[in-house]
């Protein structure tokens, strides 16, 4: 099930084939949700097929992508809270390991027993409620449609309104996480990031050299903005939760996330604006070339 275009596949088909076997992917997972690393799984496959719709959204019926989108939000929304309780804990452990040379020896004892508890009551409520369910009902019901899933147009023609604008939102994240290094604006632009991410993945295959390091990067900028935002959601948890009973620890750890974040956001812009150097118009461009030079190469795989 790779996820990339093929050369002889329409886009319609290629469109369907993509979503579905995401979408089976995610079912696969939930499937497992005893486990919340499973949770976790889920939402990346569906934000994989998003990714995949919002390519061709321009070329699909208004109505039928709004549907889509939707419910792939809705599914992604029940998910969140156990995905943020197992995160949690697998952020506090990647901190303490980043700084253990200026840590004592097993350090916030009393946060990490929280985390634990926390982590066991999701787990026990996602089981015994209705999310699980609600999201298994979701998911069968766009890979339903999918199957009827039309996109009016072929080729690059399909695709270039839909690249163009996911690389335009992203410079525009960029350009506001830069006016205000805010965690909302840090993570609108992560979100912007991971759907480009996951599309220049989808078009891997066009010219593979170029491509693998654009994709590397995307990948390397949305692990820094994604381990800021779990900063921020376990800073979150752990100020409602943990500052009463357990003060000197979370006054440590506020200080290791601030210094951590000061990291990542330097990072982070670091390598943006240098992914993001090109013009919206250029970039098509470059990648249009790519396209055409893939698609009258015969010798070149399917």
């Amino acid at each position: 099930m790779a996820f990339h275009f093929k050369k002889k596949e329409s886009t319609t088909k290629a469109a369907r084939r993509l979503s579905r076997e995401r979408i089976g992917k995610a079912l696969a997972h939930l499937h497992k949700c005893d486990r919340l690393e499973a949770v976790h799984s889920v939402r990346k496959e569906i934000k994989k097929v998003r990714a995949t719709l919002g390519l061709v959204r321009e070329r699909m019926d208004g109505a039928a992508y709004r549907k889509y989108a939707k419910t792939l939000r809705a599914a992604a929304r029940q998910l969140r809270d156990p995905r943020d309780a197992h995160v949690r804990p697998r952020t506090l452990e990647r901190l303490i390991g980043h700084f253990k040379d200026r840590l004592p020896a097993h350090p916030f004892s009393g946060i990490k027993k929280n985390l634990r508890q926390n982590c066991l009551k999701q787990t026990r409520e996602f089981l015994k409620g209705e999310s699980a369910t609600a999201v298994d009902r979701m998911l069968r019901k766009i890979n339903r449609r999918a199957g009827d899933l039309k996109v009016k147009a072929d080729g690059w023609a399909a695709i270039q309104r839909g690249l163009k604008q996911s690389y335009q939102d992203g410079c525009g994240a960029l350009a506001a996480a830069r006016r205000e290094t805010s965690p909302e604006n840090l993570h609108e632009w992560r979100k912007h990031v991971q759907n480009l991410w996951h599309q220049l993945r989808l078009l891997s295959l066009i010219q593979p050299d170029n491509l693998r390091a654009a994709v590397g990067a995307l990948k390397t900028l949305s692990q820094h903005l994604g381990d800021d935002h779990d900063l921020v959601v376990l800073r979150q948890f752990v100020a409602r939760r943990c500052a009463r009973k357990f003060p000197t620890e979370v006054t440590m750890l506020d200080e290791l996330i601030e210094r951590r974040q000061k990291e990542l956001r330097a990072a982070a812009f670091a390598l943006g604006p240098r992914f993001y150097a090109e013009k919206p118009a250029a970039f098509c461009r470059r990648l249009e070339s790519y396209w055409r030079a893939w698609h009258t190469d015969r010798k070149a795989g399917s």
